[in-house]
Formats: C-alpha cells, sequence, structure tokens
C-alpha cells in the first residue's frame, strides 16, 4: 500500500508549488484531497444500487450513464434537448420524486428514498466540457513525435511563432488550477519548467468564471435589483424552467419597459486592470488559439511543427485580436447565494461588434453598481 501511494505522490508532485504536497500547507491539502477523490470512489448505497437499476430497467438506460458524486449522489448523462422529457417519464415511475430546487444542476434532480440523481448534458461533461479534451489531444500528439525524436516545438501562427527548445517533458494540468496559474500543458527540461501554455479552441467565448474575483460586484448588484435601484430597465422576475416550474431564491433580469428578458449586465470601470492575471495567469503563460486536427502536425528533423489560429503572448496581441476581459454577468440558476445571477470574463469581441453592444446585454458602471 505505501509503494501504491508513494508512486502516486511522486506522479502528482509537480503540480504542487514547493514541488511536493505540504501537510502544513492548507491548500496542498484541498488539492491533494480533490486528487485522491478523483481516483478513489465510494461504494454505492444499497438505495443508490436499486434506484439505477428501476432507472436502468424503466428508460433503457446503461451503466456508462451514471456517473458517482458519492455513494448518494449521481449525474445522469442525457442528450440536453431531452432532459425535460426524462423528467416526465422519472415522475411517472414509482417512488422517485422531481424537485426543481435540488443544488448541483439547472434544472434541479431527482429524488429516490435518500438517494439524489442530477440529470446532466452527456455533451457537457468530462475533460471535453472545458475544452480539456483539445488539450489532452495536443499532449497525446507532442508525446507521439517525442518517440519519433522531437526536441523541439515551433507553434506556428499567422501573427507570430512561438518556439519551445530542448524539452524533455510535457505534462497536461488539465482542470487543476493552483495559485492562479493558467497553464494547461506545461514543458521541462530536466525536471524544471520552461513553459507554460494556455489553450484556448477557436470558439473559445470565455477568459475564466470569476465568482470568486468579482463576488462583490455581484452581490452588490443582486441586492440592487432586488431593491429596485435599477427599475424599470432591470429588475428580477421569478426563475421558471422549461416546464414552468420555479425555483426558490432564483430570478431573471427583467426590463420592464422593453417587456423583454436582460441576457447580461456588462459592467464597465472596474477599478482594478486585471487583463494580466485573467489571461496570462501567475505562471505567465502564452495562450494559444486552436482547435487541433491530426493534420496540424508534421516532424521536420528534431522539429515538432505545429500550426494554430493565434498565439497571446503579451497585452499588444490581446489589443490586436480584440480580446481584452470584460466582466459580464448572467443568469445562472444553480447560483442561489446571488438570486441565480453567476460573473464570468469573456473577450471583447463575443459582446461587441463595431463598438455597439450586441444581444440583450445592458451596461452598468462598477460605481452604479459597487
Amino acid at each position: 500500500m505505501m509503494d501504491v501511494l508513494d508512486k502516486f505522490l511522486r506522479k502528482v508532485s509537480y503540480k504542487f508549488p514547493k514541488g511536493y504536497p505540504d501537510p502544513n500547507d492548507i491548500q496542498d491539502m484541498i488539492m491533494l484531497e480533490g486528487m485522491l477523490k478523483s481516483i478513489i470512489k465510494e461504494t454505492p448505497s444499497p438505495e443508490a444500487k436499486e434506484g439505477i437499476d428501476i432507472l436502468k430497467s424503466e428508460l433503457g438506460l446503461t451503466d456508462n450513464k451514471f456517473v458517482e458524486i458519492s455513494s448518494k449522489r449521481f449525474k445522469i448523462l442525457v442528450p440536453r434537448s431531452d432532459r425535460y422529457s426524462y423528467i416526465e417519464k422519472v415522475e411517472g415511475i414509482e417512488g422517485f420524486d422531481y424537485d426543481p430546487n435540488i443544488k448541483g444542476s439547472s434544472i434541479g434532480g431527482i429524488t429516490y428514498k435518500n438517494v439524489v440523481f442530477l440529470l446532466k448534458p452527456e455533451s457537457a461533461q468530462g475533460r471535453g466540457s472545458a475544452g480539456v479534451g483539445n488539450e489532452d489531444f495536443l499532449e497525446k500528439k507532442i508525446k507521439e513525435f517525442q518517440d519519433q525524436g522531437a526536441k523541439n516545438i515551433l507553434f506556428i501562427s499567422p501573427n507570430k511563432n512561438y518556439p519551445i527548445q530542448n524539452f524533455t517533458d510535457v505534462k497536461g494540468t488539465g482542470l487543476e488550477v493552483v495559485g492562479g496559474s493558467k497553464s494547461d500543458i506545461d514543458f521541462f527540461r530536466g525536471g524544471s519548467k520552461i513553459a507554460a501554455i494556455s489553450i484556448k479552441k477557436d470558439n473559445a467565448g470565455f477568459w475564466e468564471s470569476s465568482d470568486t474575483r468579482y463576488k462583490k460586484v455581484v452581490t452588490a448588484l443582486a441586492d440592487k435589483i432586488k431593491k429596485g435601484e435599477f427599475a424599470p430597465e432591470l429588475t428580477f422576475i421569478p426563475f421558471k424552467d422549461q416546464a414552468g416550474r420555479t425555483k426558490e431564491g432564483i430570478f431573471t433580469m427583467f426590463n420592464k419597459q422593453t417587456q423583454q428578458k436582460v441576457a447580461g449586465v456588462i459592467v464597465t470601470d472596474l477599478p482594478d486592470d486585471d487583463t494580466d492575471s485573467i489571461i496570462f495567469g501567475s505562471d505567465n503563460a502564452v495562450v494559444i488559439y486552436r482547435t487541433f486536427s491530426p493534420k496540424d502536425f508534421s516532424l521536420e528533423g528534431d522539429t515538432l511543427r505545429i500550426n494554430v489560429s493565434k498565439i497571446i503572448e503579451d497585452t499588444q496581441d490581446v489589443e490586436k485580436f480584440n480580446l481584452q476581459p470584460v466582466l459580464r454577468i448572467r443568469h445562472d440558476s444553480t447560483r442561489s447565494a446571488t438570486g441565480g445571477l453567476r460573473a464570468l470574463v469573456q473577450p471583447e469581441n463575443t459582446l461587441y461588434k463595431d463598438g455597439k453592444l450586441k444581444g440583450s446585454n445592458i451596461e452598468l458602471s462598477y460605481n452604479e453598481i459597487v
């Protein structure tokens, strides 16, 4: 057992700031706990096994559609467009109840005895949901070419190239974020990190989820909307899902003048310029845009040439492609603490066209909110 644990710790030690998990560092222990939970699964409770067997029989589901969160909490993976039809079917099964207020899913969940099942869109689960499948593919291809003799890498884009010389190892960081880092793939030479790369798919529309960074702004906005301080252009009405059900404590932003839903609030004039930390992170990662395919890779001598769409190294590159980070507060029915609002940071070009705001978003200044 100790040999297995030792091998595991050696395998993941590079992910920690000190090169090993420090038992006296709370953040290190939280990170280690998350890693262990990802590989150690609890045994499903008898009630869970019973509920899964019934759902498999009644709905024609297979084992791979059930993802364990804990012994009494599971995801059920179904097509996004079919989730409400599954709810209707489940409500007709004896012993199963639908509760739209269960946390963990935007449409609530299903209960069976003391077990919770969350209906999740299968296309948005796993590593591919955050673009990690794209990063996995890149890491896999680099290692394949490394086995064929690649010692150097040249990322090639229309706006610039980015070389990495004499690398000896490449490791994906996946969904783990440590100390504000943005890297998805790290390159090493003799145990020392020589490059950090953040990968974005070509159609990437977000820089980050910013519930923590901008918690004060989101909370203040929700409070002022509830008090009617932005009425009638910005008010709250009760949230309703596709089946017409409300959800306790969750609201929808609404313009009573136009009688239209407000898709989001763009917050202008933020007091702090967080561009560097939002885009490049604490590890000063180079941002590379590409939805990778096999044809993007070619080996010339000992150099692996990788075609990419664009390379972002500094704020000049950010401005060239109109990628400046913009705070947008939008709906999310899983965020009960803020009345159904969440903070996202998006590239400017996804929210504005020819200097004009897209869609049914509205602008508010930081001072108006906070």
